[in-house]
């Protein structure tokens, strides 16, 4: 089975994480087929590129077992799930994160860092990191607090609770909350507007985007990706995760 999905068609490159038995958590496999998807999606000049997950669930973040095979695997992690993220932002498409299910840690800022969100409307958010003892990656210590204020992205990642489509619309971490029923429709006709309008600015505007709000993300993403490779390699980390997989 393909742990990622491809399909493009009218300029539109569907990606879709494709482990649905473990609500798409990224392992190093999925994350390697991820960034070989993006770059695909560039090579072949897409116009618009779509990133979801397969069976009701956008993701659950790193796979936890995973993470506990060997000590260096969640720096190997990060490495190319960042590559990913920068993917997104310096590629030429308009990059649409479609919400459903969960969205938990690295599936949070992965959707953060798409150009635009949608989300269904029983779809739950939760930064998630501080529960296993790790800071964010995937950009989520970067792109959060420009979107919704430091205050407020601390509160999301201390208390690591749930966060419902209402606030997660309020406070801008998506752009349009759809009903199940109404959602392939919607995403459907939000396409074909975005994409009925010039398409050659779209370069430029994310070039600027990316210069005007994003400056140093790279930079970023390194500093997120030492800080947990630190911490998963910690004793304590060590002893907290190998508790919770023995409690699945």
């Amino acid at each position: 089975m393909d742990v990622v999905k491809e399909e493009f068609q009218d300029g539109v490159y569907a990606i879709t994480l494709n482990r649905p038995e473990k609500r798409n958590a990224m392992d190093l496999e999925l994350l390697n087929a991820f960034c070989h998807a993006l770059r695909n999606a560039q090579e072949r000049k897409a116009s618009v590129v779509v990133i979801r997950g397969s069976g009701h669930s956008f993701s659950a973040g790193g796979d936890l077992g995973e993470v506990g095979r060997s000590p260096g695997r969640i720096d190997s992690m990060a490495d190319a799930l960042h590559r990913g993220i920068k993917l997104i932002r310096k590629m030429d498409a308009i990059v649409i994160a479609v919400i459903e299910g969960l969205a938990a840690g690295a599936g949070v800022g992965l959707a953060m860092a798409c150009d635009l969100s949608v989300a269904e409307r029983k779809a739950v958010m939760n930064v998630g990191y501080r529960r296993i003892g790790l800071t964010p990656e995937a950009g989520g210590s970067f792109f959060l607090p420009r979107i919704v204020g430091a205050k407020k992205f601390n509160e999301f990642y201390l208390f690591s609770r749930n966060i419902d489509m209402k606030e997660a619309e309020e406070r801008g971490l998506v752009n349009f909350v759809w009903d199940e029923a109404e959602l392939e429709g919607n995403l459907r006709n939000m396409i074909a507007e975005l994409t009925a309008l010039p398409m050659e600015t779209v370069p430029q505007f994310k070039h600027l985007v990316n210069t005007s709000i994003y400056g140093g993300l790279d930079l970023h993403l390194d500093r997120e990706r030492f800080s947990v490779s630190q911490l998963g390699n910690k004793e304590q980390f060590r002893t907290r995760l190998d508790k919770r997989l023995r409690e699945k």
